[in-house]
């Protein structure tokens, strides 16, 4: 066989290897009728009438427990059949990523019925019962208070030196006896000469109730005793004061929440009351009788206290209203027939094949039904180059995967791929749209994105957390991604077609034999960290422009000129290289190079895609006409002692003629990094790669200068 055939045959081989292989899985907007996702925001009972149900699209033709259950996540959730309606309990989401808890009513099945709890017959009459009150407010974000024990960045109110906040309280009908409040703080200033460096005083209706101190940048939870009388019926305020100075200058801290338990009559409020029994010893051994009233008919009385199991209390009527006997130790719910909650949403379930164990695929790109279609140039060239393409709207990944609108439905179902499709398993995951970090929208000024394909959050040492793709590929769970990961984080199907075409474009163009390196001048190890960087890739001294400490001005001017390797190192923040304007946002509008360079950015935060309301200076590159279509950048603040192994690694493998495609240079810069080492971990988890995994690496020819 002469030489031509053999390049001849090494050529084919991909699109032979393409003609064998089983047509990869697409994407439908299908729904079933035997599949309805019930989303719930808040805690509560719930019912749905067969009516309801029919009209969502569900094939019902009767309420039957036989026939009918009701699921949340892999747990079945016990219910209720009356007057032709679904009853349940359901719960607020407890997920960072989302508002909604998806309860999954499926036919066909057998459900759980509810059943009744065994009260001890009570002794007493309890004419009281406790009622907690939890108020909190999302508005602020400090990633800076998360820690081990710690996951909610998100505050109510902050609290400056010389400052107070009143805080209303609505109250039902409060009964005489002593009331407990409870407050989570987050110090956000120290003084680390000053001994419990926080103080706050506490006043319930105008008179003081206590002074909270404590230390340090620590959370701290606070529980006041209230005396009989101090609270009433109707409104109420709680003032936390910091405008009487303490023991130091400047004290800021952070309201998170606040809980109130109070005495109150067992008295309904808009036909729902909702209050615990107590631990004590006399109760548990003999219980007691309440009786509930302002009730518009017989309430529906529940045992919550496994919430996810919640079982129902017997009731009879008596002169004064309903009673329940109920023992120690339970978390009571009773409700009316006007007190019922409605979900805030009902929609039947997409149907896919994405848990069929004969779907084979190189390259999964997730993405919404939106921006799908502008994909596909790009799955043709990917499968005429050999590489079978799946293409997945999020939203049934949602559905099959759980029915959670998370990254981790996300995550769940590349791990699924991962392990279960056929061989060739996934190599490369592609994110097209756009992502937040404010999941739930708490910052009402910024919207959300429209096409939303959201990231995990992960831990960081200088930042409290940020977001990792890479972790959406974690298939084993050792900390580390399993396929290469990129992402195109746009929101709208023109960003998609220019990027695809830019992509496509950019591999049949021609690499200019320059590699370009830009360093800040702040610190001298910089520049001599580029030096390193070139000569272990092994790129010649003479075809390296380096630029040290220049303006953005010029860095666009020779960047126009040509390279097919862009590389910067020193200092950075989301919209700048540099301490000193080495490049901004709105130089990038100057660049005009006909090919792109790949460009890999080692500062911090400059990839950042998921801020919300403002754009990362990776984002803006990649948007630009004329700029990169593979970028690799950070989310994070890391240093540049973790970033130059990862960086080192990369650098040769974007040289070795036998890696063809970035996210293969990029994962194996991945995979040789030590995570056990925590720098090297937060450079793993937080450098990202903003461009398709599967692009070919248009490099300089050999011999090329």
């Amino acid at each position: 066989m002469t030489c031509r055939q053999l390049v001849l045959l090494f050529v084919l081989l991909p699109f032979v290897a393409a003609a064998c292989r089983p047509e990869p899985p697409t994407p439908n907007a299908n729904f079933t009728a035997d599949r309805l996702i019930i989303g719930v925001t808040g805690d509560g009972v719930y019912r749905l009438t067969l009516a309801e149900l029919q009209a969502a699209g569900l094939d019902l033709p009767t309420l039957d427990s036989k026939q009918m259950q009701l699921m949340q996540g892999d747990t079945a959730v016990p219910y209720l059949l009356q007057d032709d309606a679904l009853i349940f309990y359901g719960r607020a989401a407890d997920s960072r990523y989302t508002n909604t808890r998806p309860y999954l009513l499926q036919t066909g099945q057998p459900g759980e019925l509810m059943t009744e709890t065994a009260v001890t017959p009570a002794v007493n009459a309890a004419t009281t019962v406790t009622h907690t009150l939890r108020l909190e407010e999302n508005r602020l974000y400090e990633a800076r208070a998360l820690d081990a024990k710690q996951t909610d960045p998100w505050f109510w109110h902050k609290i400056s030196q010389g400052q107070s906040v009143d805080i209303p309280v609505t109250l039902p009908a409060v009964a005489d006896g002593p009331a407990r409040l409870h407050l989570h703080l987050w110090g956000q200033t120290h003084s680390p000469d000053v001994a419990n460096d926080h103080d706050l005083d506490v006043l319930v209706n105008g008179q003081p109730v206590g002074t909270i101190r404590w230390d340090g940048p620590t959370h701290h939870q606070a529980r006041l005793t209230l005396p009989p009388g101090l609270l009433r019926a109707g409104e109420n305020s709680i003032t936390l004061d910091n405008e009487t100075p303490g023991a130091v200058l400047l004290d800021i801290m952070l309201l998170n929440w606040l809980e109130l338990e109070l005495p109150i009559l067992p008295t309904a409020v808009n036909d729902v009351l909702t209050f615990q029994t107590g631990t004590d010893t006399a109760q548990s051994r003999f219980g007691s009788a309440v009786t509930l009233t302002n009730f518009s008919a017989v309430p529906l009385v529940l045992d919550v206290q496994d919430p996810a199991h919640p079982t129902r209390l017997p009731t009879r009527d008596t002169d004064g209203g309903v009673m329940v006997d109920v023992n120690a130790g339970m978390q009571v719910t009773a409700v009316g027939p006007q007190g019922f909650r409605s979900p805030d949403s009902l929609a039947l379930a997409r149907q896919s094949t994405w848990r069929s164990p004969d779907n084979q695929a190189d390259l999964l790109i997730i993405t919404t039904d939106a921006l799908a279609p502008a994909l596909t140039p790009l799955v043709e060239a990917r499968q005429a180059q050999g590489l079978a393409a799946a293409v997945i709207p999020v939203a049934e990944i949602y559905d099959a995967f759980g029915g959670e609108t998370s990254p981790e439905s996300i995550q769940q179902f590349v791990a699924y791929a991962a392990t279960t499709w056929q061989d060739p398993k996934p190599r490369y995951l592609l994110l097209v749209g756009d992502a937040t970090t404010d999941y739930r929208g708490y910052d009402t000024a910024v919207a959300l994105p429209a096409n939303h394909v959201p990231s995990l959050l992960v831990p960081v040492a200088y930042s409290g957390e940020t977001v990792s793709d890479g972790r959406l590929a974690d298939v084993d769970g050792d900390g580390q991604p399993d396929l290469a990961v990129g992402r195109l984080p746009v929101d709208s199907v023109a960003e998609v077609e220019s990027l695809v075409a830019r992509t496509l474009a950019y591999e049949t163009g021609t690499a200019v034999p320059t590699a370009l390196f830009v360093t800040d001048a702040s610190e001298s190890r910089f520049a001599g960290m580029a030096e390193r960087l070139w000569q272990k890739a092994g790129i010649p001294e003479t075809a390296v422009t380096h630029l040290n400490g220049v303006a953005a001005d010029e860095v666009t001017a020779v960047w126009n000129k040509g390279a097919w390797l862009a590389t910067y190192i020193g200092h950075g923040s989301l919209g700048l290289w540099g301490k000193e304007n080495i490049l901004n946002l709105d130089a990038v509008s100057n660049l005009r190079a006909e090919q792109p360079a790949i460009v890999m950015q080692l500062t911090c935060l400059t990839g950042l895609f998921a801020q919300p309301g403002i754009e990362s200076l990776a984002e803006v590159m990649l948007q630009h006409k004329y700029g990169p279509v593979l970028t690799v950048a950070a989310t994070s603040l890391t240093l540049s002692d973790h970033q130059e192994p990862f960086a080192a690694a990369l650098l040769q493998n974007l040289t070795d003629p036998t890696v063809q495609r970035i996210g293969d240079a990029f994962q194996q810069a991945k995979l040789s990094l030590d995570i056990g080492n925590n720098g090297l971990r937060e450079v793993s988890d937080t450098f990202v790669l903003l461009g398709d995994p599967s692009a070919l690496i248009v490099r300089p020819m050999a011999g090329g200068d």
